[in-house]
């Protein structure tokens, strides 16, 4: 939790889970003021390292801390339900991200996107 921000007037609807990378350097997760955020979201700041075919994945740890890793949602933003949004994500100020997208590039501000990737859709 050390490395979760969480600004004013935010909504976290249940069933989400925040993980922020716990290692030093690792990644963080800043939400800012009057984000709305639905039911069952997943932030991750961190991914399993997978570069060795000969290796089970659970014996091959994960990629070094980076701070560039972080999750930001700027103010005003809306993530719908069921979203996921992958390491290094920004989310633009007053921006919506449809349910069930999978956010795998960061969102100008004033952008509506979904889909797995998510794509935009419109401009506010």
């Amino acid at each position: 939790c050390s490395k979760i921000y969480i600004g004013r007037n935010v909504v976290i609807r249940p069933g989400t889970f925040l993980f922020a990378d716990p290692r030093d350097g690792g990644g963080t997760i800043t939400i800012e003021d009057d984000v709305l955020i639905g039911a069952g979201v997943h932030l991750y700041t961190n991914n399993h390292e997978f570069s060795n075919p000969n290796i089970p994945i659970i014996d091959q740890g994960y990629p070094p801390a980076s701070p560039s890793d972080s999750i930001i949602l700027r103010k005003g933003s809306w993530i719908g339900a069921g979203v996921i949004v992958l390491p290094g994500i920004e989310i633009g100020e007053n921006s919506v991200i449809g349910a069930g997208t999978v956010v795998t590039k960061s969102v100008l501000p004033k952008q509506v996107v979904a889909g797995n990737p998510n794509k935009i859709l419109k401009h506010l």
